[in-house]
């Protein structure tokens, strides 16, 4: 039977929070998910006007933490990025601070986060600058992630951003570089930024601190940040940003995890596989491993990522800003370098000549009769299929 993570939060999720104080959008996601696809959240069923049943099914509950949900808010999310993105090549930058600042984001997760998106942009619109890299403003889209494949917290972000940019003349500008910015540079200017926005943060009282600490206690901490691995890593350009989209896509509105990677559910422990980048195989790919947690530290590990209510994980920055002043502009660069059909039919993946305001009528394979849809309210046993 395949494991769903409805089933381990029907086991532990209970117990968890009777322990742990959690903050409402938490205690929400958990009964979403749980509820997920059941009779709690009312359903569906397609039939005919001769009372032929011939599809039901239970309403999700679109929690962006729920794996179970993914799929239609990848599709969704990607036919909105499909609409501003520009038919050039793109870098993939991701930005990650070191594992000592994760005693501050466990308890500040939003100011945490607003500082992050905030250095990296800086970062690299800062360098993008200079005339020695490229010498104008790019096209940048970041998105946020908290995790890694054990479900450990790991935030990072990462950085789709185009190889070229609109000078202060108006005109586009190709990078000349395979890498667009120097890795070195540009991790020690997000360094810096981010450990003065912290230290800021601290002095002018907006950090939610561990019982006896003070400003004193966040200046050393930064002081031993400083000192450790900030990750910054600068990939070479792609020709187009299809396989990078779609993996932003997958992550960030499927949870920490998908449930195919779940492997067994036991009364107090589950299994599952994760890659292990510090360990590649003959051929240079991460190897594939099982880790076994207790069904309470699985809980434990994936509520840390339950983002704030209405907390935007991805956000458009220069080009790909939206609104104001730039979108005339944006408009006018995505006239000269428009996105391929090819392109876009990878991003959507849909079939040739889809729309998505298109409607098929459906006729019942029993009757002939058209087919309707009946909602089914919260609560209420679905048909059976005749």
């Amino acid at each position: 039977m395949d494991v769903r993570v409805a089933d381990i939060f029907a086991l532990a999720a209970p117990a968890y929070l009777a322990r742990h104080a959690a903050p409402r959008v938490v205690v929400d996601a958990c009964r979403a998910i749980r509820e997920c696809r059941t009779s709690a959240l009312g359903g569906h069923a397609k039939t005919c006007s001769n009372d032929h049943v011939v599809k039901v099914w239970y309403n999700g509950c679109r929690n962006r933490s729920c794996p179970r949900c993914a799929c239609g808010r990848v599709r969704r999310w990607l036919e909105r990025q499909v609409q501003s993105l520009l038919g050039c090549a793109h870098h993939h930058i991701i930005f990650t601070i070191p594992h000592e600042l994760n005693v501050l984001w466990l308890r500040n997760y939003a100011v945490m986060a607003e500082v992050l998106f905030a250095t990296a942009r800086e970062a690299l619109f800062e360098l993008s600058a200079d005339p020695r890299y490229l010498g104008a403003r790019p096209g940048a889209i970041l998105a946020l992630h908290t995790w890694g494949q054990q479900l450990v917290l790991h935030p990072h972000v990462h950085c789709l951003v185009t190889a070229g940019g609109v000078d202060a003349d108006g005109q586009w500008v190709a990078s000349r570089r395979v890498s667009m910015l120097p890795a070195e540079p540009l991790k020690r200017l997000f360094r810096g930024k981010f450990l003065y926005a912290v230290r800021g943060l601290a002095r002018r009282g907006r950090l939610l601190l561990p019982d006896g600490w003070g400003c004193g206690e966040v200046y050393q901490l930064c002081e031993t940040a400083e000192h450790k691995r900030w990750n910054v890593h600068v990939c070479e350009r792609y020709p187009n940003p299809v396989g990078v989209l779609n993996y932003l896509g997958r992550y960030l509105n499927g949870g920490p995890i998908s449930e195919r990677r779940l492997l067994s559910l036991e009364a107090d422990a589950v299994s599952f596989e994760y890659k292990d980048y510090r360990d590649a195989d003959g051929r240079g790919q991460p190897k594939v491993k099982v880790l076994r947690l207790s069904t309470s530290e699985f809980v434990a590990r994936f509520l840390r990522h339950v983002s704030p209510k209405s907390f935007h994980l991805v956000r458009g920055y220069g080009l790909y800003r939206s609104g104001g002043t730039t979108e005339e502009l944006r408009q006018r660069v995505r006239a000269e370098l428009p996105i391929s059909p090819e392109q876009h039919a990878q991003l959507t993946s849909r079939p040739a000549g889809y729309h998505p305001t298109e409607t098929i009528a459906e006729v019942c394979p029993y009757c002939g009769a058209l087919i309707q849809v009946v909602h089914y309210p919260r609560g209420a046993p679905l048909p059976k299929v005749a």
